[in-house]
């Protein structure tokens, strides 16, 4: 019987130790010249037809469309760059009239998931003339939910007719101004940060 010499240390060979020794054994490790190697693979060029061939100085707003390897289908190229004449349009719109069959004119639409909001218009001057009296007498006891709810209407219609004193304004912004005071950076950062979005929203940008 032949014995041959293994070509690995003696220290990689765990299963010749003993159990107690086992877990004393140091465990295999990624070292940087594997991680850069599983980097390097992952690293995949762009395809040609997204670089573009004119100088970066020279380009112009344009539209790249780049579909996958794949049969032609409607739902994935846009009409806009299918032929007048291509049969494709017409699946087109027929896939778009069974993903909405609604949209045909004699279709009963379902069921709505909460009652409609029919609007009244019930009060009367002298009911509206005692919801400002009660708002500007006691503005903390008399709030907006509690005037709706005594004269059975939406905190909407209390805030038009009648608005704030000066001092409850006043006093609404210190309490708001003590919050804000222990704010710590991060949320301060954020709090500016959202009505720098707003701001851009408005503009559309």
């Amino acid at each position: 019987m032949i014995l041959a010499a293994s070509k690995r240390p003696i220290s990689s060979l765990i299963f010749l130790y003993p159990s107690f020794l086992q877990a004393a054994v140091p465990a295999a490790r990624r070292h940087e010249s594997s991680a850069r190697r599983t980097t390097k693979r992952l690293r995949v060029k762009p395809d040609p037809s997204f670089i573009p061939s004119t100088p970066t100085n020279q380009l112009q707003d344009n539209v790249i469309f780049n579909p996958p390897s794949s049969s032609p289908s409607p739902y994935h190229t846009p009409a806009a760059f299918l032929p007048p004449s291509d049969p494709r349009r017409s699946l087109l719109v027929r896939s778009h009239e069974h993903a909405n069959p609604y949209a045909q004119p004699n279709k009963r639409l379902p069921p709505p998931m909460q009652k409609p909001i029919e609007k009244r218009y019930h009060l009367k001057e002298d009911e509206i003339a005692e919801i400002r009296r009660l708002r500007q007498k006691d503005p903390d006891t008399w709030t907006r939910k509690k005037l709706a709810q005594q004269f059975d209407c939406s905190e909407f219609f209390v805030s038009m007719i009648c608005e704030a004193s000066k001092e409850r304004k006043q006093q609404q912004q210190m309490a708001l101004d003590d919050i804000k005071a222990r704010w710590g950076k991060r949320r301060t950062y954020a709090r500016e940060d959202r009505q720098k979005r707003r701001v851009l929203w408005a503009r559309d940008e």
